[in-house]
Formats: C-alpha cells, structure tokens, sequence
C-alpha cells in the first residue's frame, strides 16, 4: 500500500501544472521599480511612545523607504515591503500564530494595517504578509481544542503519531506527547519546538482554511505572501519513512498559489527555503514566484571577504541557469534576514573587529583600527553593489542600509533584530523595549550612525543604498535583463567581478574591482561605454554621463563598483 501511495502522489506531481499568472507583459515582481524592504514592525518604527514598534510607525515612516515622487532619490525607492508576521502570537518574533485573520493588538488595529495598505499603494509600493502556515502557536483554538479531547474534529488538524509506523528522519524536528485530563496522550509533531506544532498538510479541512485566510487578506489589498518554511511542509520526520515529501510539498504549495490566483491573479508568493544548498532551493522554482537566493548569498559575502572574484562568475552562471528555466520566476538576492547573524557583524568578524558597536570610529581606536574600519565600510558597499546587481528582486533587511550590528546573543535571536536606529538621540520613532529586555549585546550599534546622520553624510551607506536604488529605477536591464559574462579581452581577471545584463530595451556592464589595484582596460571594438553610475559618484544624470569609445581606457579603482549602458558606436 505504501509503495502506491508513493506512486500515486509522483503522478499527482506530474499532473500539476504551475498557477497561471493573469495575462499582462510582465508580472510586478519581474519588473519592480526598486528593491524590496524586511521589516519587524516591533522593531522599526514607534508612534505613541511606549517603546513598541506599530503599523502607524512604519505607516508615518514610508517616505523614508519610498516618497513615491520618482523624480527624487533621497529614499530608496522601495516596490514591496516584506512584513514579518502581524498576527497575534505567543512569542513576540510572531512565528508562532494564535489567529490568522486579526492583527497583534501591540502593533496596532486592522484599521491600521488597512490604512498601511492604502499609503503603501499610494506610494506604488506592494504589501507582503508573512504567513506561517507548517505550524501554529500551542495557544491556537485550533490546538487547544485538540488538547481538550481525542475526538475532537481538530486533533486531525495536527500531524499525530500513528502506531506501528517508522517515520523518517533526513528532516528536523520530532514527535511531542501532551497527556490529557482523562489520561489519553496526543502525540503531535513539531519541526522547530514543542510550541510549535505541525498542522497536517494533508487534511482538506485544514487546506480549505489555509486558502480562506489568504483571501481574506487579499480581499483588504495585500498583494502578496512570504511563506516560512517552506520546505517543511511535508517534513521527512513526520511522515512515513519513503514518502515523497518534495512532491507533497511541491502539489501543496502550487495548490495554494492556485486557489490564491482565483482572488488576485498578480497575487506574489516567495518561499523561504533556508538552505545554501542550489538544489534544494531551485526544487521550488516552479511553485513559488520568488525564492530567497541563500546560495548566491553565500557566493557574495565570501567574495567581499576575499576580496577576490575568482570561481564567483561560475558559481553565479550555475545559480542562475537553474532559475531562469522558469520564465515567471525571479530569485530574491539579500545579505542576511531576521533568522541569520547581520551581513554587518559577519563582516566586521570577518576583518577582527569589534562586531557588536558597529563602523564608525571612537576615540580610543588606533589608526590601523580606523583604517580597518574605512575598509569595512568600503566592503558593506561592494556587497550591496554586488548583490543589488544580480538578477532578481533585492531584499534588504530593515538597518542593513545603516550597516547595523546584530548576531546571536545568549542562545537568542533577538540581537538579530534590534530597533532600527532613526537618530542619535533615541527619541521616536526609535524603538527602545529592546534595549530593555537584556537579550542585546552591551553597545550594540552604539557606533551605528542613524539614519538622520546618514542622510547629510553623502560617503554614508544609505546614501549608498539611495544610489544603487536610483539606478535600478533607471534600469531595466537591472530590473529584468539576462544576465552573462562579457567575452571581451581583459574583462576576465580574477579580481574583477564583470558582467552584462540586458533587457528588451537596454544593454548594460557591471564592473566590481576586489583588487588591491586599478582596473586598466580599452573599450572594445564595435561599441561604446555610458557611465550610468559609479560607487564613488552615484547615480549620474545625464549631463554628468561620460562616454568613451571604442579604444579609450576604462580605469576603475581598487575596490569600486561602476555600470556602463553599452551602445552601438
């Protein structure tokens, strides 16, 4: 029997075909105007006062991340805000839900996020909810009634061990035993803690009310959905030993984006699938419409480290041919998120510096110090001029553009998502329960320079970040353009990150030099070079646009970034 049922759910595989898009020339996520934003509202903006971050803080906040005026490039132009979860929960991360459809108290009433919404659209920027849907919170009504008794129609919304059955064990995660009142024991499954449990995938029950609360949501203009742990699902720990867990997770998910397609054709689903491994992330390139790009992540950060391209191009070349086989698909570069240590705190490791204070300098430090710290902040631009070069939607993680610190701390992820740093006083909207809650590291970002600082510093990060979103608006070989190596004598050396995107309309070349040395190269035959942008320069308008033909040197120093439009001579 279990061999047709392996049988039977590869068949089911094999009928299922990807979630029609509704009919236009591109879908948003593959031509958006600017990268998209993370955002823990507990932790970004507070508008009363009483030390939380809410949805009217992100809500009075939105100029900063876009003024929805293109003509201005003093925000950073950002087309989707990925927010982390908004429901109330037991835990203050929000990954361990209590109720789908209502929004924590502590971060506001859905007239608030009805009111977020509509900014948002104003500004031209999309919604993303994250929803969690491999597991519950414990104090779910869902759970509780499950808890109450075995006959309960809910205990079949949880994954529950079966008698005489040998689960896997390639996954993560196990069984957990509660002992009810009258003395029966419910044995549910759990990927991450016992607090967590596993809701069972394969009720219809349960899919129907997972499909009910997307379109609730859709309905109130959210345009789309970032799903947690994606790849749990159908975790191998929890099913029988051999089942075919990629394909149940791959019919489950297509069915989902299906049945939200009925609500909202354009509606955007990315899949968190948190691996480095190429393979196990590209297995979901034909059921979501985004996925984050961890192995390319890993490709950049090293890169910087090293400062050295060599095996970049080819790693990348791979990547990138496994997620252009689906025409709809576009990967999500980042540096790091919520659940992984600060690209800032990794680097600063990286160099043995201090990976808790943050980049700018204090009086006690030494030149070699002051001097390591300047790299530092010239390799924080490197990597975002990397990473916001590569196909796909960039995502930046809230305080990333501020080179703010964060890593485990105490066995808690909490460090990780410290209160994005507005000014230097520290009055609001600065955030500040968790610099109470004793879960920080001592200093941390205490040398982090606020946004506020930022803005009149233009050598800052986020006027960095500013400049890289300014292009990608002007861009659309950025937005949406192929992505291969130039064959051009002398573009190949193994400290220069070179490569050429192209679109319908627009040819660029994108120059990273990791060297130690100037990059000299001639512009080759039959074309000529348009400055665009430069990491030095930013954004160039048109009069301030050098071009060079076919012949003339092209210099690029140690450690700069430069785009170049390639014309016909």
């Amino acid at each position: 029997m279990h061999i047709v049922f392996i049988f039977l759910c590869s068949l089911l595989l094999s009928w299922i075909q990807p979630a029609p898009l509704a009919a236009q020339d591109l879908p948003w996520w593959k031509d958006a105007s600017g990268p998209a934003y993370q955002v823990l509202v507990y932790s970004f903006a507070d508008s009363d006062g009483n030390g939380y971050g809410d949805l009217k803080g992100l809500t009075q906040a939105l100029d900063y991340l876009n003024d929805g005026n293109p003509a201005t490039y003093s925000d950073l132009n950002i087309s989707a805000i990925w927010l982390s979860p908004v429901n109330p929960a037991s835990s203050y991360h929000g990954y361990d839900v209590k109720d789908y459809k209502a929004i924590d108290p502590k971060l506001g009433t859905m007239e608030d996020f009805d009111t977020l919404i509509r900014e948002a659209h104003k500004r031209g920027i999309k919604i993303i909810m994250d929803m969690v849907f491999n597991h519950t919170s414990r104090e779910h009504p869902w759970f509780l009634e499950a808890m109450k008794s075995a006959s309960s129609p809910y205990v079949n919304y949880y994954r529950t061990k079966q008698n005489g059955v040998s689960y896997g064990a390639s996954g993560m995660g196990r069984f957990y035993k509660y002992t009810r009142p009258d003395g029966s024991v419910f044995e549910y499954f759990s990927a991450f803690w016992e607090g967590m449990p596993d809701l069972n995938l394969d009720n219809t029950d349960v899919v129907n009310e997972l499909k009910d609360i997307l379109a609730f949501w859709l309905n109130r203009g959210v345009d789309g959905f970032r799903f947690d742990a994606a790849k749990h699902a159908f975790d191998p720990n929890e099913m029988p030993s051999g089942t075919p867990t990629l394909a149940l997770n791959k019919t489950f998910w297509n069915d989902l984006r299906r049945s939200a397609r009925r609500v909202k054709p354009d509606v955007y689903f990315i899949g968190e699938v948190l691996t480095e491994n190429l393979a196990e992330v590209t297995a979901y390139t034909g059921v979501f419409d985004g996925l984050f790009d961890f192995p390319s992540a890993r490709q950049v950060i090293d890169a910087v480290r090293r400062m050295s391209g060599t095996g970049f191009i080819q790693a990348y070349q791979n990547i990138y041919s496994q997620y252009s086989r689906i025409s709809a698909f576009q990967s999500a570069p980042l540096l790091s998120n919520h659940d992984q240590d600060r690209y800032i705190s990794s680097l600063l490791t990286s160099m043995s510096l201090d990976a808790v204070k943050g980049l700018q300098v204090e009086a006690g430090d030494t030149e070699v110090v002051r001097s390591a710290k300047a790299f530092a902040l010239t390799k924080a631009k490197m990597a975002a001029s990397i990473y916001q070069t590569l196909p796909g939607l960039p995502y930046i993680y809230y305080g990333e553009e501020l080179g703010m610190t964060g890593r485990r701390y105490k066995n808690d992820d909490v460090a990780r998502r410290d209160a994005f740093k507005w000014n230097d006083a520290g009055t609001l909207p600065t955030v500040t329960w968790l610099q109470k809650s004793n879960k920080l590291e001592p200093g941390q970002n205490s040398l982090t320079a606020s946004a506020e600082s930022q803005m009149k510093d233009p050598g800052s990060l986020l006027r960095h970040y500013q400049s890289l979103a300014a292009l990608r608006q002007n861009s659309s070989a950025l937005r949406q353009g192929t992505f291969a190596a130039p064959s051009w004598p002398g573009f190949n050396s193994g400290y220069l990150l070179a490569w050429l995107r192209e679109s319908d309309t627009q040819r660029v070349l994108v120059l990273h030099n990791l060297d130690s040395l100037p990059f000299v190269a001639k512009v080759p035959e039959g074309v000529r070079f348009v400055a665009l942008w430069n990491s030095q320069q930013g954004f160039l308008d048109e009069k301030s646009r050098q071009s060079l033909q076919s012949g003339v040197e092209l210099r690029l120093e140690p450690a700069q970034s430069a785009v170049y439009e390639v014309l016909n001579p």
